[in-house]
């Protein structure tokens, strides 16, 4: 079996295990958005070396009552992206990267003053990850993790402010549709996680010639995948994998503090929580009024963080699984320049 056809059959399971029960990050259909890219981009060493981990020749590597979680199987780390939204939370405080409102970029100190963030947990993860020495349910695991890190390094708002919870406490009164899916955003954060996307890349899958409404569920995503895939050219892709978390990250925190994103009332280059409040004191939310105008200016930018993510992720599992990678490989959906 390979490690694709695996993938479909834990697709299938993953009604089993549900989804998470909260939205603190990319929406499921986001993370899985992501690490499907990022698996289309891996090398065929790194791919063989995924079939080790996952033990596909045994049928998958079974996980039990890990981090008090119900027991599980996995087959490819795509649906294990979702992982660390599943509860409780094995490392919560690794889903984001809280700073200090007078914050203007994100420097080369780790975590500043939180003492564990995101930057934490991809450092950690990735060493895992690399270490053959440990065992197989370890570096599956720290997969799985990264896989997640890299989604959330690249949603803005978790590029952000604690007392707000990157904009859970800037309430979203959405005139319309996040395109045409029933669920709404109730916050900022939430407009970012799912709305955008919906609006805008998992829309144009639906709006195509190609669409099913017969697809099973997560289809959509695979669809996603080819449309990003489609819009990168490999010298593109050499040029994005370039840098590093700290600048992916400031990435995020500049559309963050954009004026137009809403997140901030800026007043002398300070990012206020409102005209009254420097910082949300735990009292009434500040309320947002948006209408379709806010989804077509930033749908854009919601798919190329997603882009941008699935590719960089690709280009860290390459380098920590493959000896002889160095930079990305010509995908054959891809334009040579």
């Amino acid at each position: 079996m390979t490690l694709k056809a695996s993938f479909l059959i834990l697709v299938l399971a993953f009604g089993v295990f549900g989804s998470p029960k909260a939205a603190f990050a990319w929406s499921a259909f986001g993370h899985l958005t992501i690490c499907d890219l990022a698996y289309r981009n891996t090398t065929e060493t790194t791919r063989e070396e995924l079939d080790k981990l996952f033990q596909v020749d045994e049928g998958g590597i079974e996980v039990k009552d890990r981090h008090g979680t119900v027991d599980r199987w996995y087959t490819s780390f795509n649906i294990g992206c979702l992982e660390e939204d599943e509860h409780p939370r094995k490392n919560p405080k690794d889903h984001f990267l809280n700073i200090s409102r007078d914050t203007s970029a994100i420097t080369a100190s780790t975590c500043p003053g939180t003492g564990s963030c995101i930057f934490e947990g991809i450092e950690r993860d990735l060493e895992i990850l690399s270490d053959t020495a440990r065992s197989n349910e370890d570096r599956v695991f720290a997969l799985m993790a990264i896989g997640h890190w890299i989604g959330d390094l690249h949603q803005p708002l978790h590029v952000s402010f604690k007392d707000d919870r990157g904009g859970n406490k800037i309430e979203v009164k959405l005139e319309g549709k996040c395109g045409t899916a029933r669920r709404k955003p109730r916050n900022l954060h939430a407009m970012w996680d799912f709305c955008l996307l919906e609006a805008g890349l998992f829309e144009r899958v639906r709006q195509s010639a190609t669409f099913r409404p017969e697809w099973s569920k997560n289809t959509i995503t695979y669809r996603a995948v080819d449309l990003l895939q489609d819009a990168t050219s490999h010298q593109e892709e050499k040029e994005i994998v370039q840098g590093n978390t700290r600048e992916w990250a400031n990435e995020s925190f500049e559309i963050t503090l954009a004026s137009d994103v809403l997140y901030c009332e800026m007043q002398d280059g300070f990012c206020r929580y409102s005209s009254t409040s420097e910082e949300y004191d735990g009292g009434s939310e500040r309320e947002l009024d948006l209408d379709q105008s806010y989804l077509r200016q930033f749908e854009d930018i919601a798919s190329e963080r997603a882009r941008f993510a699935g590719l960089r992720l690709a280009h860290l599992i390459n380098t920590a699984l493959d000896p002889e990678y160095s930079e990305p490989i010509q995908n054959s959906t891809q334009a040579p320049n």
